[in-house]
């Protein structure tokens, strides 16, 4: 490369001063850490027409020579950082900071950030750049300069940036954005397409309120044409951000410099920051060598003649607008610094928020472990909570969580329907008035969830599938003749050797297993009403503590064998009551069994003497001794009623207690049944492959994490860089 060709990296201290020296170095620390991936950050941008002269004004502000006709192919937006660094060599990086489409793929950026290019200043000029440029197309997927749209139909620009980083210990703190040209008219390079979507990126640059646009426009051409104008007027109205530059001045024709100075002057296109006017290195000029020092100096002696020198010389050269934008640009940071520090604190507790609802991270199975611990835990504690009628929150009264009330009322339901129905044919009770109808118990309805296969399992195999058993009502409500009836027919058809007067052991035992042939039935119902609402108040409380659709749904298919193990346990042991019950012998020591016969027969004989007693309230003794003179027959029939009923309240009272107590509270709430089975114990039993297959983030909540830790970093060391600067 020959001396002329090299680059000529001077110092640009119209670009630094001390007192921003340190703010810049902040925000140059800010985009080492890509927080511009949050927030945007101050920066300059030129915006302009294709062939506008962009790239010449660059190469002016920057002393970083493009290639020629590097216009061409611009279809991508340039990111020039200078950095100061304690580095007397000087280096040049280059890399791709990946855009929006790229992000969503993320092989795709994985194979962007591989691109990288480093130089010494020595070695950078306009063939390596070109070379840059060219191998950055190629990453990017789109034509490198001088391809036709026709050899690559499929993408012709990129939002994707092209980093080109210069640090050494003259550079001063800057960034300046070159983003694709505006064209008007289709060509063999770019399309109608093309110009929307350079539009869109351009909109996408000027719109942040924290660029300053830098409008380029070619001196030659009319400033009523000059679409970047427009576009800049629309996101900044009152100027604010925009410094409009004249670029090609030494191109204008004679005669039409005064249009030209009219607008430098600020008198046709108003701006608050004014224009610039600048002369520009020719093609010709680069091909003879002319250094970009040379450059300056004869765009020097071109505003000094005449009409040009009409112009304030403040507002003309590069050497001017240099320190211009420096210090225009300092003020922005300033201002703008206290905003970045709060959007970035801001940042970190949104970031911590992000991660706190993911949870913790679930790559191993450690982690793994502790995460279904902890989801057990408070699984335990809500049940535990639940079970003891103590809520942290005000709950509605129809809410599943209200377990306990809801399986209080059903049992004290259930108690009542054993109480009326539980029996096949009342019982006599000779001193009671005449009964009125008896109070109907709420019917306690089903709620409407679905069963796993296990939980339908189980109901149709032990009978409990409804109230309908062969197209009957399954309560049996045999002859409505009177009980004394019932049991004299009995009586007769089962006698066996034993003494007139005497009562056969197994008839009242046949009797019994008659009498209280429902249990079986109204049992079953309430037992599969608690496992309803069992259901529903674990697929609640599952809905509460488990967060992730997936894990939950995981959880619930794993334990739904243990589930459907646990009801069937319980059904069993309702099986057992009744067997117990019905199909043995039957026993008790309890002291009301004999107690009870003997005040039934006390207040059958009272009820006889009132009903015998006369006006003057006497009583014949005769009509008394015809009343006990009773034939052995009807005496029995009172006797077997008297024990039958009374061993029939007490082995109710002892069924009904029982399935509360057995299947209810043991085997459906207990340690062992279908709303304890989430514990700690069952997670530290879980295989490593059983633990990943329910615990493992998928694909989308694992790349999310990463996401949100790498933001969560860049974010907390931009705090500590930005904690230097107290304000």
């Amino acid at each position: 490369m020959s001396q002329a060709r090299r680059q000529n990296f001077s110092n640009l201290e119209a670009l630094d001063s001390a007192a921003r020296s340190q703010l810049f170095d902040i925000i140059d620390r800010f985009r080492e850490l890509n927080i511009s991936e949050d927030i945007s950050l101050p920066q300059l941008v030129v915006v302009g027409d294709q062939s506008s002269g962009k790239s010449s004004l660059l190469e002016g502000l920057t002393e970083i020579s493009f290639p020629v006709a590097s216009d061409l192919c611009t279809r991508f937006a340039t990111q020039i950082v200078l950095r100061r660094a304690d580095d007397d060599e000087g280096h040049v990086r280059a890399s791709i900071i990946p855009g929006a489409d790229a992000n969503l793929d993320l092989d795709l950026r994985d194979k962007l950030l591989e691109f990288q290019f480093s130089l010494t200043e020595a070695e950078f000029g306009p063939e390596s750049f070109a070379k840059i440029l060219d191998e950055a197309a190629v990453y990017m997927g789109i034509p490198k300069p001088g391809d036709k749209v026709e050899d690559t139909p499929d993408k012709r620009f990129s939002n994707d940036i092209l980093k080109i980083e210069l640090s050494g210990p003259h550079h001063p703190h800057l960034t300046i954005v070159d983003v694709p040209g505006l064209f008007h008219n289709s060509t063999m390079y770019q399309t109608d397409e093309d110009k929307d979507l350079i539009r869109n990126l351009i909109q996408s640059y000027i719109k942040d309120p924290r660029t300053i646009i830098m409008a380029v426009m070619d001196g030659r051409n009319n400033l009523a044409n000059q679409e970047v104008f427009r576009m800049a007027r629309e996101v900044d109205p009152e100027g604010r951000r925009t410094v409009g530059i004249i670029t090609k001045c030494d191109a204008v024709q004679p005669g039409d410099e005064n249009g030209v100075i009219q607008i430098a002057s600020n008198k046709m296109e108003k701006l608050r920051h004014g224009w610039f006017a600048v002369r520009n290195r020719s093609t010709k000029e680069i091909q003879d060598g002319v250094t970009i020092q040379q450059r300056h100096i004869k765009e020097k002696e071109f505003f000094r003649k005449a009409p040009w020198s009409r112009l304030g010389r403040d507002k003309t050269g590069i050497e001017n607008l240099k320190p211009f934008l420096g210090h225009l640009l300092y003020e922005h940071v300033r201002d703008e610094f206290p905003k970045l520090v709060d959007e970035i604190n801001r940042l970190v507790i949104e970031t911590e928020d992000s991660l706190e609802q993911l949870g913790i991270a679930r790559t191993t199975p450690t982690e793994q472990r502790i995460y279904l611990t902890k989801i057990a835990n408070e699984y335990e504690r809500s049940v535990t909570d639940c079970l003891d009628a103590k809520f942290r929150e005000q709950i509605d009264s129809k809410s599943p969580l209200k377990i306990r009330t809801r399986i209080q009322n059903m049992n004290s339901d259930f108690a009542k329907r054993m109480q009326i129905e539980g029996h096949t044919r009342e019982f006599k009770d000779e001193d009671e008035e005449p009964k009125s109808e008896e109070p109907e118990v709420d019917e306690i309805a089903p709620p409407e969830i679905p069963f796993t296969s296990h939980e339908r399992e189980e109901h149709q195999l032990y009978g409990y599938k409804n109230k309908e058993v062969n197209g009957e009502n399954s309560l049996n409500k045999l002859d409505p003749e009177d009980i004394y009836d019932w049991i004299k027919v009995t009586y007769r058809d089962s006698r066996g050797p034993e003494l007139p007067g005497l009562i056969n052991y197994n008839v009242v035992i046949q009797m019994f297993r008659e009498q209280s042939t429902n249990w079986k039935t109204v049992a079953g119902e309430h037992v599969r009403g608690v496992v309803d609402i069992v259901a529903k108040f674990n697929a609640e409380v599952f809905n509460r503590v488990v967060s992730d659709d997936t894990v939950r749904k995981k959880l619930q298919t794993s334990l739904s064998k243990a589930t459907g193990a646990a009801i069937t346990q319980a059904y069993r042991e309702l099986d057992q009551l009744i067997e117990d019950e019905r199909t043995g012998i039957l026993q008790t020591v309890n002291a009301s069994f004999g107690q009870n016969q003997k005040t039934m027969r006390q207040k059958r004989a009272l009820s006889e003497l009132k009903k015998q007693r006369g006006e003057n309230g006497m009583v014949n003794l005769n009509i008394v001794a015809q009343m006990f003179n009773l034939s052995n027959e009807d005496t029995t029939v009172r006797d077997v009623h008297d024990i039958l009923k009374s061993y029939y309240d007490i082995s109710l009272r002892r069924f009904t207690d029982n399935v509360v107590l057995q299947v209810v509270e043991r085997h459906l709430l207990g340690k062992n049944g279908p709303v304890r089975l989430l514990k700690s114990e069952y997670v530290s039993g879980l295989e490593d492959l059983e633990l990943r297959n329910i615990a493992c983030e998928d694909y989308q909540a694992a790349a999310k994490r990463r996401e949100l830790q790498a933001r969560l970093e860049r974010a907390k060391s931009a705090q500590a860089a930005a904690s230097i600067i107290p304000f």
